[in-house]
């Protein structure tokens, strides 16, 4: 390239044009299952009959096997024992089972092209986990069509799948910089890269003729806050957003980094959902999503770290200390599996007492007040563990922070992380 001008990051800048030109050959460098392209093409013809969707789904064995055996598993739940794909339609429609085998096809195929820096298996696994959680969300939330979003789940990270194939090199470079220097991953992308993950998606999934409600949510689902968004894409868009949050709380796949996103009110009001209604659905995600993965011989998926914590929690009191925000997102994994949770404003504390045994938790931008209450206190007898996980990278005198069982932890959340600090490791 004339001038061979680099930027900071060390690469020669790179032009949205040539992103899009590229995405443009989407079907040549990152094709579709054959079985969803079928379906899609089936779904897309204004010609084409009900019966030529469901054809489509026949043609494959091996699919038509996958659908019937999650339809009967504990992941669906049904009731009456489904034989066939046409009783299956006759008892959800055809819709669903249209979805469902789209589902299936994404997940079983679609992420294994890709040799990706942190791990053949972990955005693969990531995505299924994120799929997972946002048909939990979307369910709980009243969305009519959950095998949609579970679509949405497992496609949101596409174009990390389409960055490997092209430009694997500033991939490696972007990821680097988030976990070695504590970027913000979105800020990192478009140095690196030009254009967000995101919109490459919905990029992908339009020239793939996917529908638009999947092209937008996926664009979507890095937004904490989204205006004038009609139901049902917010709804969609929500859950999706937040299964992607707990798919990272609980370390299931690695999609690049484990970075967690604000937890705004607005979003729990958009999907009426309480904390306590999405605490139980993340307490759901772990079985729901390996009955997924092992019904469907996808691959084993195990998490050694996230059984090792949560047995240890099981029994114990976690005490959430809430700031001016109220609680983030890291307190829905305490409130999902700890015995019991109890709330109490960071001022009240630690005057409110009763923290002997238990563990102390507090999440924020910076934990100046948090660190300056413990200073000021002492706890001769405590056998309490005190957990302060900062959303921002702290500089170095913070990262050091003295004291006996306090723990300074952030910005990625990282399992492995607590289970050091709490001496779990061995267990793990």
């Amino acid at each position: 390239m004339p001038g061979n001008h680099k930027n900071k990051t060390g690469f020669e800048p790179l032009e949205a044009g040539l992103v899009r030109s590229l995405v443009g050959r989407i079907q040549d460098l990152l094709p579709l299952p054959h079985t969803v392209n079928a379906i899609l093409k089936a779904v897309n013809d204004p010609y084409s009959s009900l019966s030529r969707v469901s054809e489509a789904i026949l043609k494959d064995q091996a699919l038509t096997a996958k659908v019937l055996k999650l339809i009967n598993s504990a992941y669906y739940g049904m009731k009456t024992r489904v034989g066939t794909v046409s009783q299956a339609v006759t008892l959800l429609g055809l819709e669903k089972i249209k979805n469902l085998a789209m589902a299936i096809s994404l997940a079983d195929g679609l992420y294994r092209f890709s040799g990706l820096p942190f791990g053949r298996g972990s955005l693969w696994h990531h995505s299924q986990a994120c799929g997972v959680a946002t048909s939990l969300v979307a369910s709980a939330a009243g969305y009519p069509t959950p095998e949609e979003a579970l679509i949405a789940g497992l496609i949101h990270d596409i174009a990390k799948a389409l960055w490997t194939e092209l430009f694997s090199e500033r991939f490696l470079a972007a990821i680097k910089a988030v976990q070695l220097e504590g970027r913000d991953p979105l800020d990192v992308e478009i140095e690196y890269l030009t254009v967000p993950h995101a919109t490459v998606g919905a990029w992908m999934l339009e020239k793939w003729q996917l529908p638009e409600v999947f092209q937008k949510a996926v664009a979507l689902h890095h937004e904490p806050r989204v205006a004038e968004v009609e139901p049902p894409l917010l709804v969609l868009s929500r859950a999706l957003y937040l299964g992607n949050q707990m798919a990272k709380l609980l370390n299931l796949g690695e999609g690049g980094n484990y970075r967690l996103g604000p937890l705004p009110s607005e979003l729990l009001q958009d999907l009426k959902l309480s904390r306590e209604q999405v605490a139980s659905q993340l307490h759901a995600l772990p079985l729901a999503f390996f009955d997924f993965v092992e019904e469907l011989k996808l691959e084993k998926a195990q998490n050694t770290r996230l059984n090792a914590l949560v047995d240890w929690l099981h029994p114990r009191e976690v005490i959430l200390l809430a700031g001016d925000q109220g609680l983030g997102p890291g307190a829905l994994f305490f409130q999902a599996f700890a015995a019991r949770t109890r709330v109490l404003p960071l001022e009240d504390w630690p005057e409110a007492g009763g923290v002997d045994g238990a563990l102390v938790f507090w999440e924020g931008d910076h934990p100046g007040e948090a660190l300056a209450r413990l200073q000021s206190t002492t706890y001769p007898d405590s056998r309490s563990d005190f957990l302060l996980f900062c959303h921002n990278s702290l500089p170095g005198p913070e990262k050091s922070y003295p004291g006996p069982g306090v723990h300074l932890l952030g910005p990625e959340w990282r399992l492995e992380d607590f289970l050091k600090v709490l001496s779990l490791e061995r267990s793990a």
